[in-house]
C-alpha cells in the first residue's frame, strides 16, 4: 500500500484557507494540514480597523469557512502552534510541542507590523500602544478607544487611517501623525491624498506631515509626545508604520530569502517541493517582469488558490493584476495595478460624489489606476482599467477624460 502524500500549510490567514480549499478541490487523497499561532480559523482582516472597531460585524462573520468546512474536507487545523525551525534537508516541521514530517510545503506565514524607531530606540506595545494586525488586538483596541479621549495615531497609510475614520465616529481627540509629504504617500496621487485629508479634517481630526518625532515619555499611563518642536498629549497611541514579511525562522536556511521569501511565477521557492504565497513572498511577476511583494485582501485569496493548485502539479502562472481598497468615512478608494513610473496621467471626473479616477499611462496603455468616490460609484470603472491593463490595450487621454466613453467599449 502507497504511502499517503502529507501535505503541510504553516500559517492560518486568508492564503493558507483558501489554497487549501484549492487543494482538495484537485487532490481528495492526500492528507492536508493547517498549522496556525492563532487560536481562531482564518478570518478577514480588514474589517478590524472598521466595521469590526464600530461593533457593525460579529467576529463569527468574519470567518472565511466555517468550523465543519475543515471537517467536511478532511483538512486538519492545528492552532496555537508556534513554528521554530524547518528542517528542509529532512522535511520537518518543528514546534515546540511536536514535530511533523512533509511531503510537499507551503509557507503562508504573512506578515508582522513594523515597530516605530525613535532615534535608535524601538518602541514596543504597550499598555496604551496598540499595533492591529490581529483580532486579539482589535478587542483590545476597541476597548482602549472607549476610554480615550486624546489620541495619536502614528502613520498616515490605509490602516492609521482608518482607524482614524472609525473614531472619529466616537468623539476622540485624534491626531494623525506622517512622516511624508502627503497620506498613503507611497500609493496614491497627491490630489487624493488631499482629498482624504480633507474629508479627516471635516470632522476634527489633526493631521501632521512631515512629522518628526524626537521622543516619546510615558507619563503614568499617558504620554508625551515630541513633535515638529511640539508636544502632543495621548493617553492611547496607535501606530501603524509599515510591515515586515514573517521570515524569521527561515533566515539561516537554504531558502532564498530578500526581503520575504523568493519565488517563481508558480509559487515554488529555491527548496525542493516547498511553495510560499501571500504577504511573505517576493514572487516573479511575469506580467510586470519583476519581483514584487503585495499585502491586499484579493492578493493573499488569489495567490494562495494559485499556490494550492501548484502543490498538486497544476502549472498555474500567477499573473493576477494587484487591486485593493480601503474605506474611510463614505468614501470608497480603490487601486488596480501600479500608479508608478507613469508617462501620463488623466483624470475621469471631477468630484468624488460622482468618482473620480486617475488613469496611469505608459507607452500609452494603462498601467494603473486608482479611485475615490462615494460608496461603490468607481468599482465598475477600476475593475476595467485593470482589465484594460491586463489586455495590454492602447489608450489615449482623451478617451480616459471623456466619461461619455464606457470604458468597456475601449
Amino acid at each position: 500500500m502507497s504511502k499517503t502524500n502529507q501535505i503541510y500549510i504553516i500559517g492560518g490567514g486568508q492564503t493558507a484557507a483558501y489554497a487549501a480549499k484549492e487543494i482538495r478541490s484537485i487532490d481528495s487523497h492526500s492528507d492536508l494540514t493547517i498549522i496556525s499561532e492563532e487560536k481562531y480559523l482564518p478570518y478577514e482582516k480588514p474589517p478590524l480597523s472598521k466595521d469590526f472597531l464600530l461593533d457593525k460585524v460579529n467576529f463569527e462573520n468574519l470567518l472565511f469557512f466555517p468550523e465543519n468546512f475543515y471537517k467536511e474536507n478532511r483538512i486538519n487545523f492545528i492552532s496555537n502552534t508556534k513554528i521554530i525551525e524547518v528542517d528542509f534537508d529532512n522535511k520537518k516541521i518543528k514546534s515546540i510541542k511536536k514535530n511533523y514530517q512533509y511531503d510537499k510545503l507551503l509557507i503562508a506565514t504573512g506578515s508582522s507590523n513594523r515597530h516605530l524607531n525613535i532615534n535608535g530606540d524601538t518602541i514596543l506595545p504597550d499598555e496604551n500602544i496598540i499595533y492591529l494586525r490581529n483580532s486579539e488586538e482589535s478587542k483590545i483596541l476597541k476597548k482602549k478607544i472607549s476610554l480615550a479621549k486624546n489620541i495619536v495615531i502614528i502613520g498616515g497609510g490605509f490602516i492609521g487611517l482608518e482607524i482614524a475614520s472609525s473614531a472619529s465616529q466616537k468623539e476622540k481627540n485624534i491626531t494623525v501623525l506622517e512622516k511624508g509629504d502627503q497620506l498613503m504617500g507611497r500609493v496614491i496621487p497627491v490630489e487624493i491624498a488631499k482629498l482624504i485629508q480633507e474629508k479627516h479634517e471635516s470632522v476634527g481630526t489633526n493631521i501632521i506631515l512631515n512629522s518628526n518625532i524626537e521622543k516619546l515619555i510615558k507619563k503614568n499611563s499617558s504620554f508625551e509626545i515630541y513633535c515638529n518642536n511640539k508636544v502632543l498629549q495621548a493617553d492611547l497611541i496607535i501606530i501603524g508604520v509599515g510591515s515586515i514579511p514573517n521570515t524569521e525562522i527561515f533566515n539561516n536556511t537554504s531558502l532564498k530569502v530578500d526581503n520575504g521569501i523568493i519565488t517563481d511565477e508558480f509559487s515554488a521557492t529555491s527548496v525542493e517541493e516547498v511553495y510560499a504565497a501571500g504577504d511573505v513572498a517576493n514572487f516573479y511577476h511575469p506580467f510586470y517582469q519583476d519581483y514584487m511583494r503585495l499585502e491586499s485582501y484579493k492578493h493573499a485569496q488569489n495567490h494562495g488558490i494559485s499556490a494550492g493548485r501548484n502543490i498538486v502539479g497544476q502549472k498555474n502562472s500567477y499573473n493576477n493584476i494587484p487591486w485593493m481598497w480601503s474605506d474611510q468615512f463614505n468614501l470608497n478608494l480603490q487601486l488596480t495595478g501600479i500608479c508608478s513610473e507613469y508617462e501620463a496621467s488623466a483624470l475621469r471626473g471631477s468630484n468624488v460624489e460622482e468618482g473620480m479616477i486617475y488613469f496611469f499611462l505608459k507607452n500609452r496603455k494603462i498601467i494603473g489606476a486608482c479611485g475615490l468616490g462615494v460608496g461603490g460609484k468607481i468599482g465598475r470603472d477600476i475593475r476595467l482599467a485593470g482589465k484594460l491593463s491586463e489586455n495590454k490595450t492602447k489608450v489615449t487621454k482623451e478617451i480616459l477624460t471623456d466619461k461619455s466613453i464606457k470604458l468597456n467599449k475601449i
